[in-house]
């Protein structure tokens, strides 16, 4: 159990970039992509949290000396310092390995990280928190447990699974999001974040353009997976290890065309695909992502590789860490380079922490607010309304949800009388607040009528 503080507390952390004043801590932070993403939407970033000094250095150098060495499983050390800095919202990525299908099938001590990270966020108490995993974790008894002390602990939730070539990074990188607020309903941020997505995965020539050719490697990891993609798409999913590009190589017929002689090469999964064109994402990066291929790739290729491996360009680790969302400008310099490939490989991609980032601000400052189902007009015209009678409370429905700053409180006695407050303060007539009142109601009865029968919230 340790706790290095060196000189962090003494240097101020970066300044935000909208200066709304929101104060995050990020536990698990590694490298920093949380944070930075976080930052560069409008936080202040107050203490960031790792137990790898490495993390902490690479951190230090490149978003600012606040990030602290910490064995988090120290939680009688550590709460009280947390509780001190009184966040407005806590970040994190507890250790997935025991989650990932990169690593061990079962559940191991490492997923204990999911329930200490509940603990915190219930001990703490902040209005937010935000936490990041591998897909897997969705459905594991870690997050079953810490699911329950978060609900327990007054938070609404959104949990979903996001493709990262989506929201800003190009490669196809999916992870288990959730977002929470205290005195929510269940899956109150899920109609934003859908939204916020772009119309197509963002393709690796996005990044690179023309100047690393338009295809790339990635060893193939599992049976009848290609070995050659796009850089026009997501790429594979980044792992902790990279592999050379075997010279004897043959195309896979899913792999994506190309013109030039050139292709990029990222070590893939199991069997997988390795060779990657511009015109598509890569697969998800992991610390082997830039090897090259090896013999046994060139000799049996993937059938979807777009052309041989052997001419495919292989990452370096500065295009492995802009594939994952870092600036050209980040600094990884003072550490060994498999540390790096590891850090690069764990990271949350800055882009996509960025715009769920403001999503977040957005609704805490009542820029947003929930969408209407549109189930709910059709439960509205089964009760034998006129459909210009449930357009109307279909949009009563949502400015009630403006005036109350865009929350979707759980309490429907806190959100009723919020809503009163929020109507006098606006000097509303009385015909007004009564249309207000009666549009809520029944979109909480329809709500809990479909919660009834389906034994949940309705998602949005």
């Amino acid at each position: 159990m340790y706790l290095e503080v060196a000189d962090a507390f003494s240097k101020a952390p970066p300044p935000t970039q909208s200066g709304r004043g929101l104060a995050a801590v990020e536990l698990y932070s590694g490298a920093g992509g949380m944070s930075l993403g976080l930052a560069e939407a409008g936080f202040e970033i107050l203490r960031a949290y790792d137990h790898s000094a490495a993390a902490v250095a690479a951190y230090n150098r490149n978003i600012g000396y606040h990030a602290v060495a910490a064995d988090l499983t120290n939680m009688a050390t550590m709460i009280s310092q947390l509780v001190a800095l009184r966040p407005d919202l806590v970040a994190g990525g507890p250790p997935c390995q025991d989650f990932s299908s990169a690593g061990p099938r079962a559940e191991g001590d490492r997923a204990n990280h999911t329930r200490i990270f509940a603990c915190y966020v219930s001990c703490i108490g902040p209005e937010w928190f935000i936490m990041e995993n591998v897909s897997r974790a969705r459905n594991s008894d870690a997050w079953k447990d810490a699911r329950a002390m978060l609900s327990r602990a007054g938070y609404g939730m959104s949990e979903m699974v996001l493709d990262a070539s989506f929201y800003g990074v190009p490669q196809k990188r999916k992870r288990f999001i959730v977002i929470g607020r205290r005195g929510e309903r269940d899956n109150f941020m899920d109609a934003s974040i859908r939204n916020a997505a772009a119309p197509e995965p963002m393709p690796l020539r996005a990044l690179f353009g023309s100047s690393i050719g338009d295809h790339f490697y990635s060893h193939p990891r599992a049976a009848d997976r290609r070995g050659v993609w796009s850089v026009d798409g997501p790429g594979p999913t980044v792992r902790n290890a990279r592999r050379p590009q075997p010279r004897s190589y043959e195309p896979h017929p899913n792999d994506s065309n190309f013109a030039e002689a050139q292709a990029i090469y990222m070590r893939p999964f199991f069997d997988g695909r390795g060779v990657w064109s511009l015109d598509e994402s890569a697969p998800a990066i992991v610390r082997t992502s830039r090897e090259k291929p090896r013999q046994s790739y060139l000799d049996k290729p993937h059938h979807g590789d777009p052309s041989p491996a052997s001419t495919a360009y292989v990452l370096t680790q500065s295009d492995v860490s802009l594939i994952q969302g870092f600036p050209v400008s980040w600094d990884w310099s003072g550490s060994l380079s498999r540390d790096v490939d590891q850090m690069i490989a764990n990271a949350v991609p800055p882009p996509l922490a960025r715009i769920l980032g403001s999503e977040i601000l957005k609704r805490h400052f009542g820029e947003s607010s929930p969408e209407v189902p549109g189930n709910f007009g059709q439960w509205l015209a089964k009760t034998g309304k006129r459909p210009q009678v449930v357009a109307n409370v279909k949009w009563r429905a949502k400015q009630a949800w403006q005036l109350l700053g865009g929350r979707d409180l759980r309490c429907r006695g806190a959100e009723a009388l919020a809503l009163e407050e929020a109507m006098s303060r606006e000097g509303l007539p009385c015909a007004k607040k009564s249309d207000f009142r009666r549009a809520l109601r029944d979109f909480r009865d329809w709500q809990e009528n479909v919660s009834s029968k389906r034994g949940r919230h309705p998602a949005r």
